[in-house]
């Protein structure tokens, strides 16, 4: 059920002249992040276009008056009646759910719904696409993110 979600996202994002970009701070200025070719003629640089990336890498540094407001995105769902993040799609009919051991999600409901330990501290479970009761984003501004 993942009507109009585009790709997960899990990352840090602005509006410029009226587009959504990624962003991170450098120097003090937003370094804004595309993947758009077209962004070429609005100013943008590709990153090592002689590496033939792929995806393409465009950016552009502006300064923070210039952007809207800076906030993070993530891509949640529902399973099994449970809240977790998406960290990734995998061959379009995955998702990769991720969720630490914690008051609210513990160990033993982490085994129970087959979650594996990757990492200390960190458990992950594959599932089919259909298996997400509901796919959505959430998204948190960053009212500090120049600061």
């Amino acid at each position: 059920m993942t009507e109009g979600i585009e790709k997960m996202r899990d990352n840090i994002y602005t509006v410029y002249n009226g587009k959504e970009y990624r962003v991170v701070r450098r120097n003090g200025y937003a370094r804004l992040i595309s993947n758009d070719a077209i962004d070429l003629k609005n100013g943008f640089t590709e990153r090592e276009p002689e590496a033939n990336l792929n995806p393409r890498i465009f950016f552009k540094m502006v300064s923070p008056e210039e952007v809207g407001d800076v906030y993070g995105i993530v891509t949640y769902c529902i399973y099994q009646g449970y809240e977790f993040p998406i960290t990734r799609e995998e061959s379009n009919r995955l998702y990769v759910l991720q969720s630490g051991c914690t008051i609210t999600m513990p160990l033993e409901l982490l085994n129970r719904l087959g979650f594996s330990q990757v990492e200390k501290g960190v458990f992950e479970k594959k599932i089919k696409k259909e298996e997400a009761d509901l796919v959505y984003e959430k998204k948190t501004l960053i009212t500090d993110f120049f600061d």
